[in-house]
């Protein structure tokens, strides 16, 4: 994948606009699936394979230690980006907040 950016010179057909991973548009219910190509703001390629909430692990180079990358610094083409609803995530919650509540039921009959 490549993922160059526009610069000065003159607009190209291959060229894509890039933005800081932390300004791409979401709802606050997505989450930004890993493993895909971004650009750190010093001009590095890297690998990302996780999304945190202020911060990205990335790997620089195939084989070479994961180290975190601030989101602000990290230039992606969202039109490569997978996201995920967390609703299922929510409804887990949910389903364990439940449980635990028939626990203590169980627990404390009395209650």
């Amino acid at each position: 994948m490549d993922l160059s950016r526009k610069r000065g010179g003159g607009p190209s057909k291959t060229a894509t606009e890039l933005v800081r991973l932390d300004a791409v548009a979401m709802d606050e219910d997505d989450e930004i699936l890993p493993d895909f190509e971004a650009e750190v703001d010093d001009g590095r390629r890297v690998w990302v394979t996780a999304v945190l909430e202020r911060t990205a692990v990335v790997e620089p180079a195939p084989g070479e230690p994961k180290v975190l990358v601030n989101r602000h610094r990290l230039l992606v083409d969202p039109r490569q980006l997978r996201v995920r609803h967390l609703a299922s995530k929510e409804a887990a919650r949910r389903g364990r907040e439940a449980a635990r509540q028939l626990r203590l039921q169980e627990h404390n009959p009395a209650a």
